[in-house]
């Protein structure tokens, strides 16, 4: 019975903190989800806690990316096993710290909240691992599953996500305890305390923790939103950009057609023609949205440059580019900016590619994988590139610089802070999520532009091939999207919105993520502590 129950408890834990991602109005579930999981690891020894926590890790990528299916069956199951081992690992050293052991009263309440804010460190330092190991995965941190709560994410502007990570666990671990205290009856916990009025204090402890992180947060969180608001709301003058965004809606099996290139290509040109009509002063296509090599396309490049001298317009096309003829022909994922004259202005290749689906890592000793997987061949680009856009049609004329993060590029909190300290006044994000269908994983995508737009106080716009194209706000709030008939996925149209631009870079952009030396200096104290408590029973 009570390994039924320990299962129930972890499926139960990955199912709760599943569903924010999923549908973000659900967005408080993440602040309990762990509490199940707390309950079983408990009082297990580090070699279990490993397996229940890997379990747990199973069942959370599982649920969250069973879109992946449609691309490779394999690929998803070997990616959930790899990310389910970051569960494991922060279970097996989490349990040696979530009930440590007291060798003084004197000692009870200090080390217990202390080891709320050990745990949750270590779970941050395994986010930003993930994010870096073999290429590096930071997809669906726990921070995004608060995509929907504007006001409880504003911090992400000093701390960035991880600091966002760090507190929803915190809240989950001072909620485990408090959930001990008052209703888990001949707990070890409670039987060692003789000291009249320890119990109560310490329970008192944990509640004024619990409020305090409250009130920080979300105290800070409406300050921020106050002072933009009031921003918004001056009457002053403002830099103002009217962008466009256009979804041609391209099943992935048709994409890379030669038969229907043509017909592809008007698609995106009447949508292009359309937004034009709306004055915009930037068009963004999405990711690969012209349909062939651009420089193995000369007929329809040519209409390409003409259409966009047709519209008047600057237009930021996604193609698949060729380049450095002379040492070897190298393939890039690029975007491309044209200027309403039709000429190309500059353009990007793209810097970090996904491995596995545009190259294959180590290709000499595994590059046999092709034989059995069908694998992209193209090159990384050597920088990012700052483009230049101008206002046209605005009463104060404006000239800003804005950045591109093709496909999961946005996904690299470092990556995209670099853009804005290179002086990004706003961020694209082209994509092309058509491989899952209508799946929650365009969502889950967006996650995490609505972050770096959060952390780095700059609008986001995202063109996507088949949705969820649409403006993000520099307070993480979805402005405005592509939508037909109520639907955001898989659907065909356009979209404007004047984006307002506003000077001034946020703690995260200038100094980037002194939080993890905070968790990391948070984890190297709990390990010596841990060490001196070994070392005093010992004695």
């Amino acid at each position: 019975m009570t390994r039924l129950r320990d299962l129930f408890f972890i499926i139960l834990s990955a199912v709760l903190l599943v569903l924010p991602f999923d549908f973000g109005g659900l967005w408080f579930l993440a602040f309990f989800a762990f509490i199940p999981y707390f309950f079983v690891i408990e009082d297990k020894a580090s070699g279990r806690a490993f397996k229940y926590s890997y379990l747990f890790g199973i069942v959370f990528f599982g649920l969250l990316g069973y879109w992946l299916n449609y691309v490779n069956v394999f690929g998803f199951a070997a990616l959930t096993a790899y990310l389910a081992l970051y569960f494991g690992f922060f279970g097996f050293y989490a349990v040696i710290f979530l009930n440590p052991e007291i060798l003084s009263e004197r000692m009870f309440i200090r080390r217990h909240v202390a080891s709320i804010f050990f745990i949750a460190a270590l779970w941050v330092v395994l986010e930003y691992v993930r994010g870096w190991m073999i290429s590096g995965l930071p997809w669906s941190l726990l921070a995004y599953s608060q995509w929907h709560n504007v006001l409880f994410i504003q911090i992400a502007d000093i701390t960035g996500s991880w600091g966002v990570s760090f507190f929803i666990l915190a809240i989950n671990l001072l909620l485990y305890k408090i959930i001990k205290i008052l209703f888990i009856q001949n707990d070890k916990l409670t039987a060692f305390v003789s000291v009249p009025g320890l119990l109560k204090k310490y329970l008192l402890t944990l509640f004024y923790a619990l409020a305090a992180i409250l009130v920080l947060i979300l105290g800070y969180g409406q300050f921020c939103l106050q002072t933009r608001e009031a921003f918004y709301q001056d009457g002053g003058p403002k830099a103002v950009l009217r962008i466009s965004v256009v979804q041609g809606n391209i099943p992935q099996d048709q994409k890379w057609d030669a038969r229907i290139k043509n017909i592809i290509f008007e698609k995106y040109k009447r949508l292009t023609l359309m937004s034009a009509i709306e004055k915009s002063d930037l068009i963004v296509w999405p990711e690969t949205s012209f349909p062939g090599y651009l420089e193995d396309e000369a007929t329809m490049a040519a209409e390409l440059r003409n259409m966009v001298r047709q519209s008047h317009t600057a237009v930021l096309v996604g193609a698949p580019t060729m380049g450095d003829w002379e040492r070897s022909l190298h393939f890039y994922n690029s975007a491309v900016l044209y200027a309403p004259n039709g000429e190309e202005i500059k353009r990007y290749n793209k810097v970090h590619l996904v491995p596995f689906g545009e190259y294959v890592p180590l290709e000499p000793v595994i590059g046999l994988i092709r034989h059995f997987v069908s694998i992209g061949h193209f090159s990384p680009g050597q920088e990012q590139t700052i483009f230049p856009v101008h206002s046209r049609y605005q009463k104060i004329g404006i000239a800003a610089k804005f950045g591109v993060l093709i496909c999961y590029e946005d996904i690299f909190p470092g990556l995209v802070r670099k853009l804005c300290v290179k002086g990004a006044d706003f961020l694209v994000n082209m994509t092309n999520d058509a491989w899952f269908g209508k799946t929650p994983a365009p969502y889950q995508h967006a996650q995490a532009s609505i972050f770096r737009a959060v952390e780095n106080r700059v609008p986001v716009i995202r063109s996507t091939n088949t949705g969820f194209s649409c403006f993000i706000s520099p307070e993480g709030r979805v402005l405005s999207s592509v939508k037909e008939n109520g639907e955001e996925i898989m659907v065909t149209g356009r979209q404007m919105q004047d984006v307002v631009l506003r000077k001034g870079r946020p703690f995260y952009t200038h100094f980037g993520d002194v939080f993890m030396a905070v968790a990391v200096l948070l984890l190297f104290l709990a390990f010596r502590d841990k060490h001196k408590q070994g070392h005093y029973s010992q004695l």
